[in-house]
């Protein structure tokens, strides 16, 4: 318990990509079991719940699909043709390993996406928009590439949604005709912990 509470804590309390590449990179093995069986991961499974009342088929893009918790769970829940990116090489190899996605790049979030404009009917992000991982404003770049009536579902942990802009950026892009928020939900996100998120569904207009 010792050694996985500590790689959680320094997931947690990371200050670069750099740290966080690290931390996940002695991780990575163990993460499925860690997470979801010791320490009660609930938002991958809640996430795929939501997506799926709005989408039944369609490309989806996994943004931040560390281990590809998210994409074995779509792959066995519906029709999806499924790509997935994220930071840490580690954990994109246990992702390949799931056999469930078309294609996996390492990429960073806070950097503007290669994407074609308009070519997923959905994204999700689960678990990546917290403190030091992605910010905000990376929810522009995957609603650039999302169809029109396409869906972007994901999570943000409380403390950042509180400590960030996350709901001026929701007014903004609701402003601006972007999309629309129709899920705000706050769901539990790590039973041991006592952790929760705000789980989002927008829908792009």
């Amino acid at each position: 318990m010792g050694n996985r509470t500590e790689i959680h804590d320094k997931v947690l309390n990371a200050k670069s990509l750099e740290d966080i590449s690290e931390a996940y990179g002695i991780w990575a093995k163990s993460y499925d079991q860690d997470l979801l069986t010791e320490l009660g991961y609930q938002a991958p499974a809640r996430s795929v719940e939501l997506l799926r009342k709005h989408l039944a088929t369609g490309r989806v893009l996994d943004a931040g699909c560390g281990t590809g918790l998210v994409g074995q769970l779509l792959s066995t829940t519906g029709d999806f043709q499924l790509d997935g990116v994220d930071y840490s090489e580690s954990m994109l190899a246990e992702a390949q390993s799931k056999q469930c996605y078309q294609t996996l790049q390492q990429v960073d979030l806070n950097q503007p996406l290669t994407h074609e404009t308009a070519s997923y009917d959905a994204v999700i992000c689960i678990g990546t928009f917290t403190l030091g991982h992605v910010q905000p404003e990376a929810l522009r770049e995957m609603v650039r590439v999302t169809k029109q009536g396409g869906v972007i579902c994901f999570t943000v942990r409380d403390e950042f949604w509180l400590k960030s802009n996350f709901g001026k950026l929701l007014n903004e892009l609701e402003q601006a005709g972007l999309t629309d928020t129709t899920e705000l939900q706050t769901i539990d996100y790590i039973l041991t912990e006592g952790s929760k998120c705000k789980l989002v569904l927008l829908t792009v207009l």
